[in-house]
């Protein structure tokens, strides 16, 4: 009886039929194990926040000649890099603009910094990553932070008209996707300067002589937030929260946090406005035309420029100043931002 049921099993093993059955149970077997283990990874992702989606990270998109760069990101965050580019190239003309306040030498280290505050960010938000538009051209050869007219040379066929372009496609690609993922975000311009106060300076579109005004100035005339590139923030929190609060609280504002953090930061608790003597950058154009002044845009939008000492400095300072700023930017995204009304990453 053994022996019979030894040649059955091989007579089995032997026909065609019956080896392609086997065949075909396997593979649908090792199919269904494979998806049920790449599901059960998706629902941690989407329902557990603290779970590390780094490697869901998208590489990046190029521009023009790879001049400017779009990375992907999965937060409702945006950094813009405008004056940080490195490349030079011949044959594109360098800005002849002599337009009062024309600048063109670079803001050096803000692409770095940009870059490094991404890695920091990520690792405070579990491989999250910010999205982060750069311009790669020299502010010789291009200024994508002004209008088309100014920032580049009006040519017949000069390429910079369309690296400009390139540039703010991209941001315009960001922020449509922070509004249609999150609701809403906050879009952070980063910059340098050279002001001898040595303070970070951040601007919401706002002047000197409009940050000098009182508390309650500030916070009863309603066009004052309504003027200002976090106009959709406030709207959002005024049931719970001043503008002027906003703009400089010591624990509400970003200003707040950074002095806190030890950094001489305007508007902020200490220092609530520029003196009459002092030099500010109060916001130009990518955060006028992208933040959230504008009624129909949800996205806010801060210019943050940092004094030298901090971008020209020894590695080890402007490292450590870097997650610091990670920490201020992760606080205040957390604070403002979240929950996500789509919680998906």
């Amino acid at each position: 009886m053994a022996r019979f049921q030894g040649r059955y099993q091989k007579n089995l093993l032997k026909n065609p039929k019956i080896s392609v059955l086997i065949a075909v149970f396997f593979l649908f077997f090792i199919l269904y194990i494979s998806t049920s283990n790449f599901q059960s990874k998706s629902v941690a992702i989407t329902n557990n926040s603290d779970s590390d989606i780094s490697y869901l990270l998208a590489p990046s998109s190029y521009g023009y000649n790879n001049f400017s760069e779009f990375i992907p990101g999965h937060l409702p965050l945006i950094l813009s890099i405008p004056h940080g580019g490195h490349l030079f190239p011949d044959e594109i003309p360098d800005r002849k603009q002599t337009i009062p306040g024309t600048i063109k030498s670079n803001d050096i280290n803000t692409q770095e910094i940009g870059h490094l505050l991404s890695k920091r960010i990520m690792q405070r938000l579990n491989g999250r990553r910010p999205f982060i538009v750069v311009n790669h051209l020299g502010r010789s050869k291009i200024d994508v932070n002004r209008p088309l007219k100014e920032g580049v040379e009006i040519e017949s066929g000069n390429e910079t008209q369309i690296v400009w372009n390139d540039y703010h496609s991209f941001i315009r690609d960001a922020i449509d996707e922070v509004e249609l993922r999150f609701g809403y975000g906050l879009l952070i311009d980063i910059h340098g300067h050279g002001h001898p106060e040595n303070y970070i300076e951040l601007g919401y579109v706002l002047s000197s002589a409009t940050l000098s005004l009182s508390t309650n100035a500030l916070d009863n005339n309603i066009e004052i937030a309504s003027e200002s590139s976090i106009r959709a923030l406030y709207t959002r929190k005024q049931n719970v929260m001043s503008f002027s609060e906003l703009l400089r609280g010591e624990y509400t504002s970003l200003g707040g946090k950074l002095q806190n953090l030890g950094y001489d930061t305007v508007p902020s608790h200490v220092h609530q406005f520029p003196m009459p003597n002092e030099r500010y950058f109060h916001g130009g154009y990518s955060v006028q035309r992208y933040g959230s002044r504008h009624n129909e845009q949800v996205v806010d939008a801060i210019q943050i420029e940092l004094p030298r000492f901090l971008r020209l400095g020894n590695k080890r300072l402007r490292e450590h100043f870097v997650d610091n700023l990670a920490e201020a930017l992760v606080w205040y995204i957390q604070k403002y931002y979240f929950p996500f009304k789509n919680v998906e990453m």
